[in-house]
């Protein structure tokens, strides 16, 4: 077969993604992790790379109509069982290859102070998970959820991210079965996670074996705590918190492999004057250096990573299924370009933010992918043009700025009919923000 003439199209391609994702780098994915002979295709296995990852700026549409959208020449766009086969063909490798050497940390010490504290970027690990077509061999490999009432209409797979709070960017993520645990995907993570870093993770993941992982790290971990396991005051600082240690439940020499730790206990009360207790572990052992009522108002920017979540579900939302292969190699191929796809439309956020001197997280998402999918239209041809038009567009987007956001103050309720819970009615969003009381004594 005579060689391709497709090729990637500058005039849908942003001028970020040609950035981060070069032709070069896109076929370097491509011959490093598929073996075999290489042959000329219609659709060359780098550009179908390219298509997966631009997958999320259109991800109602079909992949066939993303090709014809990323390529020059629709007359010679293979058909869909070509365009199928092809995925097949091209595996989850060049995709595993491309996040590992893409997804970097974007926030700058001085140009987007908000996404560092005394120093340290703030990253958060969380998890969530993503419907999968519902077909005999994605139930096998992914599972389902289950209950009392029975199982999940569709196979889950479960993701455990390590994100920028600060951009809201994804820098890493792990993806495996609905069976495997929060914990042991996170494990995954911690080699990934830069130094001078601080981690905040929610009471789920708290065990000996994160803090031990962490003792000889160079970063620092805050996390909230299970009401269970109890700490034994070894120092009370001038703050309130105090020193305590966190000990294996397991095996010989507790007292020895103990991790010297500091534990914050506050309060806080809801819209109807109930209160609450918390706790916080953290490595951060200097109270002067790092006050408890900084870091109580500092671990609940946690839940930038739940908005992260929110964004590209929210993308995701019009299809019957978060992820549409039929089977888990593919599906795993599909999420990764989705993310990745995410990552880019961030970094695009991230430097109009930075012409706008405003936080990233303040700029809309969906303004700015709106922006994209209209203002692409009008990319002029010639070189010179471009970069005015490139200049104009982050003008655009940098003025893309939401309204003050409310902190989340609606009270936690299951939205299951057939449970005993409460259900979450209008009159829960519209609520006072609730009060943080950082306590000194007659706490655990």
């Amino acid at each position: 077969m005579a060689h391709s003439t497709l090729k990637v199209s500058d005039f849908q391609f942003l001028k970020a993604a040609r950035k981060l994702l070069p032709t070069r780098l896109l076929k370097q994915a491509v011959t490093t992790t598929t073996k075999g002979p290489k042959r000329d295709r219609l659709l060359p296995a780098y550009l179908l790379l390219a298509c997966l990852v631009h997958w999320f700026f259109h991800a109602k549409a079909g992949l066939p109509s993303i090709v014809k959208w990323c390529c020059c020449r629709d007359d010679e766009v293979p058909s869909d069982s070509a365009l199928y086969k092809a995925r097949a063909r091209l595996g989850w490798g060049p995709l595993r290859w491309l996040v590992r050497r893409v997804c970097r940390p974007l926030a700058d010490p001085t140009q987007d102070p908000t996404a560092f504290y005394n120093g340290r970027r703030l990253l958060a690990i969380d998890g969530t998970t993503f419907t999968v077509a519902d077909t005999e061999q994605n139930s096998k490999t992914f599972g389902r959820a289950k209950n009392q009432h029975g199982q999940s209409g569709y196979p889950l797979m479960r993701v455990v991210a390590l994100c920028e709070l600060g951009t809201h960017a994804l820098l890493h993520w792990v993806t495996r079965s609905f069976r495997v645990g929060e914990q042991t995907l996170a494990a995954r993570l911690l080699r990934h996670i830069p130094a001078a870093s601080l981690v905040l993770a929610d009471r789920n993941f708290h065990s000996y074996d994160l803090w031990e992982a962490r003792k000889d790290a160079p970063w620092d971990l805050l996390i909230r705590i299970q009401s269970g396991p109890k700490f034994a005051k070894k120092e009370v600082l001038p703050d309130g918190s105090f020193l305590s240690y966190v000990t294996p439940r397991r095996g010989k020499n507790k007292k020895a492999r103990r991790i010297p730790v500091r534990v914050i206990a506050y309060q806080w009360i809801d819209d109807k004057g109930k209160t609450h207790k918390s706790r916080l572990l953290t490595s951060l052992l200097d109270s002067t250096k790092d006050p408890a009522s900084v870091l109580v108002e500092l671990y609940h920017r946690r839940w930038e990573q739940e908005l992260v979540f929110r964004e590209i579900k929210g993308e995701l939302k019009d299809r019957k299924t978060h992820v549409r292969a039929e089977d888990p190699l593919r599906a795993m191929q599909e999420l990764d370009g989705l993310l990745l796809g995410h990552y880019v439309l961030r970094t695009v956020i991230l430097e109009a933010a930075r012409k706008a001197k405003v936080a990233p997280v303040e700029i809309s998402f969906e303004g700015t992918l709106r922006l994209i999918l209209t203002r692409l239209r009008s990319l002029p041809k010639k070189a010179a043009a471009q970069q005015e038009w490139w200049e104009t567009f982050l003008k655009a987007v940098g003025r893309e700025v939401l309204r003050k956001r409310r902190p989340r103050c609606c009270p936690r309720k299951k939205k299951v009919t057939r449970a005993a819970w409460p259900v979450k009615r209008k009159e829960d969003v519209e609520t006072t923000v609730p009060t943080l009381i950082v306590v000194t004594e007659n706490m655990p």
